[in-house]
């Protein structure tokens, strides 16, 4: 049991920590700049979410059908939490470009500045070219939850708060406010590398036509026997 909640309770507090701490750097930068921050930061907690609850809902997906034995049936939910991903990260890109301006006046209102509207229409409308990723990286997130493989999400998840704190910190201070925001996606795509290390080493665990293979970093594929 500790083995799986003490990872969790670990991933859950980097998004927490990860959060004060790019806000320390958007302090600098004045009111209005935290302002448009904070409604956008606002609008992403909606917007993530759907994937996180989309990651959530896998995790006992994966574990009953691998405790059945029939880990063909782990593939095909994975696939199918990758396709609600798409539909949901499309729906997300096409609202925020097209009413972005209108969600920032639900939390800027009436006097909120230019440079508020500014930097959340700049920071909003960044992030919605990449929940795709985001969308992925929860429903992996949940695979290897489900498996029980927590090395690797751990692992993941320690790696996207250290570039995002990385890129954040540098490159915020000496190239402005846009590297904030830059930083977000850069810890969802290299999160991905963890989680989809080489090295598959091949394990049957059910007699029907699909084997479980299992890489050094603890990642799943399932594939055809030969």
């Amino acid at each position: 049991m500790l083995q799986i909640a003490v990872p969790s309770v670990l991933q859950q507090s980097t998004v927490s920590i990860g959060m004060m701490i790019v806000q320390a750097v958007v302090n600098p930068f004045g009111t209005q700049a935290l302002a448009g921050y904070a409604a956008t930061m606002r609008v992403e907690n909606v917007f993530s979410l759907i994937f996180v609850s989309i990651g959530n809902a896998v995790s006992p997906y994966v574990s009953q059908n691998l405790g059945a034995g029939k880990p063909q049936r782990i593939k095909k939910g994975y696939h199918a939490a990758l396709v609600l991903d798409v539909c949901f990260a499309a729906l997300a890109f096409l609202v925020i470009e097209t009413l972005h301006t209108q969600i920032s006046s639900l939390f800027l209102g009436k006097d909120g500045t230019a440079l508020a509207y500014q930097v959340s229409g700049d920071y909003m409308r960044w992030l919605g070219y990449f929940f795709l990723f985001m969308g992925i990286k929860m429903a992996t997130d949940g695979v290897l939850r489900g498996l029980g493989i927590m090395r690797p999400f751990l692992v993941a998840n320690m790696v996207n708060l250290a570039i995002r704190l990385s890129v954040a910190l540098i490159g915020a201070p000496r190239f402005g406010i846009n590297f904030v925001w830059l930083a977000v996606p850069a810890g969802w795509l290299v999160k991905k590398h963890p989680e989809s290390q080489s090295g598959i080493e091949l394990h049957p665990i059910c007699p029907d036509s699909m084997s479980y293979c299992r890489t050094d970093g603890g990642f799943i594929m399932l594939r055809e026997k030969p």
